[in-house]
């Protein structure tokens, strides 16, 4: 099955490094940007999404929105926060919410591809500055 990763932050550089990092280790993968929680939901109403990588400070809400609006859609989908935030109230509201992996975007290329593979093999991959805080 190919993947269709949904990748949702308002930075240009963060989304074109994961569009570099997900061509280079998943080359079959279909990948959409969007820079807003509006765009993603309208590219959620139109395309069914294997996985997403949500950014939780996004222009107009609260990634904690979208990340609980993709799981009411697809319980079993992938959503990955990969973001700056790391205060244990954001982290506890993503997951709350359905994210089941939290990636700081501090990491190097290598360590968040192993993270998003660790998700699309069903596992919950969490940072480990992260998983030390909570």
């Amino acid at each position: 099955m190919t993947e269709r990763f949904l990748l949702g932050d308002d930075e240009p550089a963060l989304l074109g490094r994961l569009r570099r990092i997900l061509s280079e280790h998943f080359p079959e993968a279909l990948l959409e940007c969007a820079e807003t929680i509006a765009q993603a939901t309208a590219l959620g109403e139109t395309r069914d999404f294997t996985t997403a990588m949500v950014d939780l400070g996004l222009p107009d809400g609260s990634g904690v929105d979208l990340i609980a609006w993709l799981r009411e859609r697809d319980g079993a989908m992938p959503i990955l926060v990969i973001s700056a935030w790391s205060t244990e109230e954001k982290i506890v509201d993503a997951l709350r919410a359905g994210a089941t992996g939290y990636i700081l975007k501090e990491r190097d290329d290598a360590e968040i591809a192993m993270l998003i593979g660790t998700a699309l093999k069903g596992g919950a991959p969490i940072d480990p500055f992260i998983a030390r805080r909570i």
